[in-house]
């Protein structure tokens, strides 16, 4: 039996470059095997996975989604990737237009994103995409530090007793630093995050904890739009790969002193990097 886990792959993107419905796989118990056929190129991030309707037995299912809840995951992620840049004017009927919807969804999802503060309504004069709060992003890397050490903490003495799952475990953490390799050697940025979005994703299930894992998927979005921007500035791929693998590294020899240091400088990056990424754009920033 595999270890559940909330695994979403994507639907082809619209000819505006955003994401469509999501695809949800039907039963935890095929989940890591789906994963690792996507992160291995078996299956395109950008191919529907119709063609492959059943993998290892399980078939995979469109999602139900309200157009507001599709609408919504579009725009996040294109505010999350600078697609929309902070600062940004935006317009329902010019977001309607891009995604070929109506505008009733098009305002359901404005109304999340304004609770998500990644849009800011301005009176009289209409919307813009919120320009990244310093706090906000020191805020939720201190939570997503603390999370993530903990998972990771009481995870480890777990890692070589998973019996069963232990290899699947190990592909997939495996595949992700495979991924980010192949996405490193092209400088693409995006397909780079979401590699590195797996990766921990992966790590943070050597826990068990899979409110946790919700929790830490929740608070990325500030955080990512700053990764976006490190990573296009510094282009440190190298180094990020390189404290992916020492991690992954420790957590095989069950060296939880080493893995917790080294995920802890990891996580740490982004203090130094702020800085430098300020400097360079600082019309998208506020305090």
């Amino acid at each position: 039996m595999g270890v559940p886990m909330p695994l979403i792959a994507r639907w082809p993107r619209n000819n505006a470059g955003l994401c469509q419905p999501l695809l949800l796989i039907d039963r935890a118990g095929g989940r890591w095997l789906v994963l690792r056929y996507m992160m291995a190129g078996r299956l395109s991030k950008h191919e529907t996975i119709e063609e492959e309707a059943m993998i290892g037995g399980v078939r995979l299912r469109e999602e139900k989604r309200s157009l507001g809840e599709q609408a919504y995951l579009s725009l996040r992620e294109a505010i999350v990737t600078l697609r929309l840049k902070p600062g940004q004017m935006v317009y329902e009927s010019e977001l309607a237009e891009l995604l070929d919807m109506s505008r009733t969804p098009i305002r359901e999802a404005i109304r999340t994103l304004v609770v998500d503060d990644l849009i800011e309504v301005l009176p009289q004069r209409g919307m813009k995409v919120s320009l990244i709060s310093t706090t906000k992003v020191e805020e939720a890397r201190v939570i997503r530090e603390v999370l993530e050490i903990a998972s990771l903490k009481g995870g480890i003495d777990r890692w070589k007793n998973f019996s069963d799952t232990h290899d699947e475990l190990a592909a997939v953490v495996e595949s992700c630093l495979a991924w980010q390799k192949r996405a490193a050697a092209r400088g693409d940025i995006k397909d780079f995050l979401d590699a590195d979005e797996a990766f921990h994703r992966a790590i943070v299930m050597v826990g068990k904890n899979r409110t946790l894992q919700s929790v830490v998927g929740q608070m990325r979005a500030h955080l990512n739009r700053v990764r976006v921007l490190s990573v296009g500035k510094l282009e440190n791929f190298d180094v990020l790969l390189d404290e992916h693998n020492a991690l992954y590294q420790n957590i095989k020899k069950g060296d939880q002193s080493e893995a917790l240091s080294i995920l802890m400088h990891h996580l740490r990056r982004l203090v130094t990097d702020m800085p430098l990424v300020q400097a360079a754009y600082p019309d998208y920033f506020t305090s």
